[in-house]
């Protein structure tokens, strides 16, 4: 098994665990601090693939996230680099801090994050 492979298994996995935490009840706190925590995992799968990929297409990925994210657009495997960097900076405030009022207003936008990872699996196969 190649090493992107392994990222897609592994994404493709986490993914439906935060799938299956966002239909639990919202009003309770461990479902909210469990669903950040798995898209913290789905959202560093996500971008390591799109490294592999541009890794593939002999793009440099050496410049950091933000870079990956914009190459991998402009390679066409995402469609909008400012809702990843959206996501990112997310990602960003889950993972180096806790606060609990910027943990909840990044839990609110959590629905949407499946749907581009769903659409980030689907176009990586075409490369």
């Amino acid at each position: 098994m190649t090493k992107r492979e392994s990222i897609n298994n592994d994404l493709k996995k986490a993914l439906e665990k935060l799938k299956e935490v966002l239909v639990l009840p919202s009003e309770n706190i461990v479902n909210q601090d469990a669903s950040i925590q798995r898209f913290e995992f789905t959202f560093e799968l996500s971008w390591k693939l799109m490294q592999e990929v541009l890794i593939e297409n002999r793009v440099d990925t050496s410049r950091g996230v933000k870079t990956i994210i914009r190459d991998s657009a402009n390679l066409g495997i995402i469609n909008d680099p400012e809702i990843w960097f959206k996501f990112l900076a997310d990602r960003n405030t889950t993972a180096h801090t806790y606060k609990e009022d910027e943990a909840r207003s990044v839990y609110k936008d959590l629905k949407y994050f499946p749907p581009l990872v769903e659409e980030l699996l689907i176009k990586v196969k075409d490369y």
